[in-house]
C-alpha cells in the first residue's frame, strides 16, 4: 500500500521524519511518497490544487496523508475519506475538495480518539498524533469504519472560475482565473482540462457544472487581465527566446510561460485574476 504525504512542514525540522517514523511502526510495509512539504504555510487552497495534480499518477488504493492545518487545535474535525480509487486522511478544512471533485463512492468518517493515536499527544501536532497513525492503519488494512463514525457534509473550498462564453450557438471563449505559479515562474490557470485532437482543442472541464466544448486549433490566444494577448502554441520552442506563450501544461490546464524566462516576472498578476482563452 502507498501513502502519499503532503504538508507545509518544510524539511528543515523533523516533523516529516517523525510522521514517517510513526507510520513505520504501524505499517512497516507501506511505500511512502513525498508529494511536497513546501506548501506555503497554512495555504489550504494551494495544497488542495497540488493534491489534485498528483492524484491521477498515484497507484490505485493510495492513502493521501495531507497536513496543512491552520485550524489545528480548533473544533475542525479530523477525517478520513475513501473513494473508488484512493483514501484521504487529514483535517476537514477543504484540503480534499479538488481531489474529490471527480471521484465516486466517497465515504467519510470522523477519526475518533480511540483509533491507535499517539498516547500523550498534544494539541499542535496532529500530523504525528492523529493523522499519521490513521493513515498507517488504513494502509495496513484497517477498514475505514473502524476509525470512527460516518459523517456527511465535508468542508469544501469554492471552485475556481471556469465558464464558457458563447456567440450565438457556438462557444467563442473560456473564462478562468490564475491559480498559482510553479518554481519556474509559469502561471497555471483554471482553464482545462484541455486535450488536443486531430483538428481541434477539446475542453473536458475539471470543475463541476462547466460543459465541455471544442475549439479550432488555429488562432487561439490567452489574455491575462489587462495584458496583451499571448498566442497558444504547443511548446516553448514555438516562440522566440524571451517571448511569452500559452500552452497546455502537463496537467491539461492552460499555462502561461516565457521561453527562457519567467511569466510571473513579465506579468506580475495575482492568483484569482481573470484569464480568457479566445479566438484572436
Amino acid at each position: 500500500m502507498t501513502i502519499a504525504l503532503l504538508s507545509d512542514f518544510g524539511t528543515r525540522d523533523v516533523f516529516v521524519g517523525v510522521m514517517k517514523g510513526v507510520i513505520a511502526q504501524i505499517a512497516p510495509q507501506a511505500r511512502l511518497i513525498d508529494l511536497t512539504h513546501d506548501i506555503p504555510t497554512g495555504d489550504v487552497r494551494t495544497a488542495a490544487l497540488r493534491l489534485w495534480q498528483a492524484g491521477p499518477f498515484m497507484p490505485r488504493g493510495t492513502v493521501f496523508l495531507a497536513v496543512v492545518d491552520p485550524g489545528v487545535g480548533s473544533e475542525r474535525a479530523a477525517v478520513a475519506v475513501s473513494t473508488d480509487r484512493f483514501t484521504c486522511v487529514g483535517p476537514d478544512n477543504g484540503l480534499f475538495t479538488f481531489l474529490l471533485a471527480q471521484a465516486s463512492g466517497a465515504r467519510a468518517v470522523a477519526i475518533s480518539s480511540h483509533t491507535g493515536q499517539i498516547e500523550q499527544g498534544n494539541a499542535t501536532f496532529h500530523g504525528r498524533d492523529i493523522f499519521a497513525p490513521a493513515a498507517a492503519r488504513l494502509a495496513a488494512g484497517t477498514p475505514l469504519t473502524e476509525l470512527g463514525p460516518e459523517i456527511s457534509g465535508l468542508t469544501r473550498l469554492a471552485y475556481p472560475r471556469l465558464e464558457l462564453l458563447a456567440q450565438g450557438a457556438d462557444p467563442s471563449s473560456v473564462r478562468g482565473e490564475i491559480l498559482l505559479a510553479d518554481l519556474f515562474g509559469n502561471i497555471i490557470t483554471s482553464i482545462g482540462i484541455l486535450r488536443y485532437t486531430r483538428n481541434a482543442l477539446r475542453l473536458e472541464p475539471w470543475v463541476p457544472e462547466c460543459p465541455g466544448a471544442h475549439f479550432p486549433l488555429v488562432g487561439l490566444r490567452a489574455r491575462l487581465g489587462s495584458y496583451a494577448d499571448v498566442p497558444l502554441v504547443r511548446t516553448y520552442g514555438d516562440v522566440a527566446q524571451g517571448s511569452p506563450l500559452a500552452y497546455v501544461g502537463s496537467d491539461g490546464l492552460l499555462e502561461i510561460g516565457v521561453n527562457r524566462g519567467s511569466a510571473m516576472e513579465m506579468f506580475p498578476i495575482a492568483p484569482g485574476a481573470e484569464v480568457l482563452l479566445h479566438l484572436g
